[in-house]
């Protein structure tokens, strides 16, 4: 997770995520299952149920899923953002710290 360098209004936070910073993984414990699959060439974009919500991972094409199939999630950290819910506000982490987002 993000090294938090601001605090949220109340304890409830949302994370935030893009597509290409999520991976399939066998080995992850977050879990899930695979709800669908939109291809855009030599890419798609995987929407996986989890029990918190719905999660969406870039593979390649090559990529083969199914619906319904277990899968695990992992995230590169070190591009995560966290939201205070109450208010919507990005809580400063180490993400924003060089100004560079995504």
């Amino acid at each position: 997770m993000p090294e938090l360098r601001d605090t949220a209004s109340q304890p409830e936070c949302a994370l935030g995520v893009r597509p290409e910073h999520v991976r399939l993984t066998d080995t992850s414990p977050l879990r899930g299952s695979i709800y669908g699959a939109e291809y855009l060439g030599t890419t798609q974009i995987v929407t996986v149920a989890t029990g918190r919500g719905f999660v969406k991972a870039r593979v390649t094409s090559e990529t083969t899923v199914r619906l319904g199939e277990p899968v695990g999630l992992a995230f590169r950290p070190e591009k995560l953002s966290i939201f205070d819910r109450r208010s919507g506000r990005v809580l400063r982490s180490a993400l924003h710290d060089g100004g560079a987002h995504g």
